[in-house]
This record gives C-alpha cells, sequence and structure tokens, in this order.
C-alpha cells in the first residue's frame, strides 16, 4: 500500500513538474504564432470550400455543389473563441460569403475588364457599366469582388481620377469577400488619404493590418499607420 501510494504520489509531482516545464516554455510569442496559424487555417478553409463549392456549380454536380454550400453556411453559425485577446467566451465570425459560378456575370466581368484597358475614356466608361452590372445584378457572384476591385482601379486612373469612388470600390471588394486576396483595403486607405479622409484612410489600414491575406499589403499598411502616427494624424 505504502509503494502504492508513493508511486501515486511521485506520479502527481511528475505531472506537477512537467506542467510547470511546459508553461516555462510557451511564452506569448508562441501563442501568437499559434493563434495566427489556426486563423490562417481557419480562412484556408473556408477558401477553399468556397473553391470546391464553385467548382461542382461549373461541373453541374448539383448533389455535391449543394453538400458543400451545406458546410459553407455551417460555418456561419459555428461559434468560434477568440484567442490571445483575453476574452472570455465565444464569438461568431462574419457570415462566410457564398459566391457562384453565373455565366452572365462572367461575361460581364470579362467584357469590363477588356474595356478598362482601353485608351479611350468612352470605351472605359463602358467598362465601368458593364462591372457595376455584375454588382447590381449578381451581388452573389464570384466576380462581384473582382468586379467592385476593377472599378476602383478605372476610378483611380488617369482618365477619371475619382480617388473618392475609387475608395468606395475598393472597399466594396472587401466587404463582398473579406477573405479576398486582392489588396483592396490597402488601396481603400489609399485613396480616402489622397482626398483628406485621413479618419477613414486610418481604419482601412487598419482592417488590412489585421486581416489582409497579402502579406505585403499589410507590411504597406503598417507603414502608412506609422507615418500618419508621426503626422499627429
Amino acid at each position: 500500500m505504502r509503494l502504492m501510494r508513493a508511486m501515486m504520489a511521485g506520479g502527481i509531482l511528475a505531472a506537477v513538474l512537467a506542467g510547470i516545464v511546459l508553461a516555462q516554455s510557451y511564452d506569448a510569442g508562441t501563442e501568437l504564432a499559434l493563434v495566427e496559424k489556426l486563423t490562417k487555417a481557419r480562412d484556408d478553409y473556408k477558401a477553399t470550400l468556397s473553391e470546391l463549392y464553385n467548382y461542382y456549380l461549373r461541373t453541374g454536380d448539383s448533389t455535391m455543389a449543394d453538400r458543400a454550400d451545406r458546410e459553407l453556411r455551417g460555418l456561419t453559425f459555428a461559434g468560434q473563441y477568440e484567442y490571445a485577446k483575453k476574452t472570455a467566451g465565444p464569438t461568431t465570425e462574419a457570415p462566410v460569403t457564398v459566391q457562384k459560378y453565373i455565366p452572365e456575370a462572367e461575361d460581364y466581368y470579362e467584357d469590363g475588364v477588356i474595356f478598362a484597358d482601353s485608351n479611350r475614356k468612352a470605351v472605359q466608361e463602358l467598362s465601368l457599366k458593364r462591372l457595376k452590372k455584375v454588382l447590381d445584378t449578381w451581388p452573389e457572384s464570384n466576380k462581384a469582388p473582382a468586379a467592385a476591385y476593377k472599378m476602383g482601379e478605372v476610378y483611380a486612373g488617369y482618365y477619371f481620377r475619382d480617388f473618392d469612388l475609387a475608395g468606395k470600390y475598393y472597399q466594396k471588394c472587401y466587404e463582398l469577400d473579406p477573405a479576398t486576396t486582392l489588396p483592396a483595403l490597402l488601396r481603400a486607405g489609399d485613396m480616402y488619404y489622397k482626398v483628406g479622409r485621413t479618419d477613414d484612410a486610418v481604419k482601412m489600414y487598419k482592417l488590412a493590418v489585421e486581416g489582409s491575406r497579402d502579406p505585403k499589403a499589410r507590411d504597406k499598411a503598417q507603414a502608412q499607420l506609422d507615418k500618419l502616427a508621426k503626422m499627429g494624424k
């Protein structure tokens, strides 16, 4: 009996010591790295599942498309905890945007992209109409975010130089697809800064630093924030 008690005590002591060692090994930097890894895994999971859903739509496999659709929608209501922010409870992420393959939207988008490369303002105006048609008629299309981004590019270009509108459509791109790999938030911040909307620019830069999937965009946004901070903005 004494031997058994001694063995149990030894096991408890070993477990406690192991816990101390683990606690000393995992510092705040380790925690942050793990949280970033988890966040990326979540984003990749949703993005890949959305691509799979669109693939089944294009190939006409309605059964598998419905299955992927249900899983995507399930993510909308799945509570996910925040980590490394000292929060106590679960939080539900923003609804997953299920983007669909829509042939008509594809056609209008392709026309808009082609017309946008023209060196004639009248043709670029036609590009804007084509791209706006995608946004207004098929906002659920998988081309809608890219259409909004392209509109931002056209408005920011030589013939229009309407930076306020450009910022609006860059921001729209992110709103339609928060997982976009396009540097939409950075570009929105740049446009708002050009027209003196400093508060809006800072907001976009902060969002870019926190959530952009483009590492270069995150770095550039942080550089802009640092620059504005030195200016007292």
